[in-house]
C-alpha cells in the first residue's frame, strides 16, 4: 500500500491500527448506533457525458432518499463539482477527511464506489484503512455495499473496475485531442495573445482587433533592434494590460488575477516574439501529463509537437518573424 493517505491526511501508522480488535470500542462500527450522517458528492467534467444520472442533484435526491428509507439523520453534505476521480486532491474531498479525522462523522454515503474515486490503490486504503481505523460506517448505495454487513472481497476488483473506466475515457480524450491538433484545431482554454478562438467543436484562430496591433507593432519595433526589455517599458508606460491581465480583464470570472502588478517584461516579449502561431502556423501539443493519475505535465521536445502550417491568418508575414528570431539569437550571442 502507498503511504499517501498516512502522509498527507494521517499521521499515525494506519496499517499497525487497521486491526478492528485494535480500535477503541467508541469507534467501532455499529449497525445500531445512531450515526453522524454524511453524503459525499462527485462529478468529473468526464461524467458530464453520462447524462443526468450522474448530476450533483440526483446524486443527493438519490442519497437523502436512501438515508430517509433507513432512518439515517444527514447533517453533513461534501461536494466535488468538475473533479476527477483520479486525484484526491479535492477541496469537498478533503474537508470530508478532515472531520472524519476530528470524529464529527460516523456514517458515509456515496453513490457508488467510483464517487470516491477512481484511483483503485488510494481507494482501497480509504475503504479498508482509514475509514475502520475512525469507525466510520461508509455505504456505496448503487454497489450494494454497506460496510457494517457486506464482505469486502469484491471491492477491490470494484475498484480495479473503476480506474480502468477512468483509464480509458483518458485514452479517449487524449486520442480525440491528437485528432483535433492534426487537423489543425485549436485545443486550448484561450486564445494566444493576439488573437479569438472561434467556434465551438472546430475552434479556430482570428486576429483580435483590440490585441493584434499591438502584436504587429511588437514585432515590427523588434526587427528593428529594439530590446524587448526597451519594448515592454514602453507598454507599461502607455497602461497596456500584459496578456494575462488582458486575459483576466477580457474572461472575467475564468481564472485568478495576474500575480504581482500585471506589468509586461522582457521575458513576456521574448516569448510572444518565439511564437510561430503569429505567422498563421499551429503548434500544439508542447506539454504532456505524465499520467492520467497525475496532473504533473512535461515539456515535449519542439521536434515531437505537433505543427500544422498556415492553419489561420497571420498577423506577421514569415520574412518579419524570421528577421525577428535572427535579431533575437544573434543578441542572445553576442551577450553570451
Amino acid at each position: 500500500m502507498t503511504d499517501f493517505i498516512s502522509e498527507k491526511y494521517f499521521p499515525e501508522n494506519l496499517s499497525a491500527s487497521c486491526d478492528q480488535t485494535a480500535l477503541d470500542p467508541s469507534l467501532k462500527i455499529n449497525a445500531s448506533s445512531p450515526p453522524f450522517g454524511a453524503i459525499y458528492l462527485r462529478l468529473s467534467k468526464d461524467d458530464e457525458g453520462s447524462g443526468e444520472s450522474l448530476s450533483i442533484s440526483n446524486q443527493r435526491k438519490l442519497l437523502l432518499r436512501y438515508a430517509q428509507e433507513h432512518h439515517f439523520t444527514i447533517e453533513r453534505e461534501y461536494i466535488d463539482d468538475g473533479y476527477s476521480g483520479t486525484s484526491f486532491d479535492r477541496p469537498g474531498f478533503s474537508r470530508l477527511i478532515e472531520d472524519i479525522r476530528n470524529k464529527k462523522i460516523h456514517l458515509l454515503l456515496t453513490k457508488d464506489l467510483s464517487r470516491l474515486g477512481r484511483d483503485y490503490i488510494k481507494t482501497g486504503e480509504y475503504t479498508e484503512l482509514v475509514f475502520p481505523r475512525y469507525g466510520v460506517r461508509f455505504i456505496a448505495v448503487g454497489d450494494g455495499y454497506d460496510s457494517a454487513f457486506s464482505n469486502s472481497d469484491w471491492i477491490p476488483f470494484r475498484n480495479v473496475v473503476n480506474e480502468m473506466y477512468a483509464r480509458d475515457i483518458s485514452r479517449k480524450i487524449r486520442s480525440a485531442l491528437l485528432t483535433r491538433m492534426e487537423d489543425g484545431s485549436y485545443i486550448g482554454n484561450f486564445a494566444p495573445y493576439g488573437y479569438e478562438a472561434v467556434g465551438r467543436k472546430h475552434r479556430h484562430l482570428l486576429p483580435d482587433p483590440e490585441t493584434a496591433p499591438i502584436v504587429a507593432f511588437l514585432f515590427q519595433r523588434a526587427c528593428s533592434g529594439c530590446l524587448p526589455s526597451a519594448l515592454a517599458e514602453e507598454l507599461n508606460d502607455r497602461q497596456i494590460p500584459c496578456p494575462s491581465r488582458y486575459r483576466f480583464l477580457k474572461h472575467p470570472g475564468t481564472g485568478t488575477a495576474p500575480r504581482g502588478k500585471g506589468l509586461w517584461t522582457a521575458n513576456t516579449i521574448i516569448k510572444l516574439l518565439h511564437n510561430p502561431v503569429y505567422m498563421g502556423d499551429m503548434v500544439q501539443g508542447k506539454t504532456k501529463k505524465i499520467s492520467f493519475k497525475s496532473s504533473v505535465c512535461q515539456t515535449v521536445p519542439p521536434k515531437k509537437r505537433i505543427v500544422v502550417r498556415h492553419t489561420h491568418p497571420p498577423i506577421v508575414s514569415e520574412d518579419d518573424f524570421m528577421l525577428c528570431q535572427q535579431q533575437l539569437e544573434s543578441r542572445r550571442t553576442r551577450r553570451h
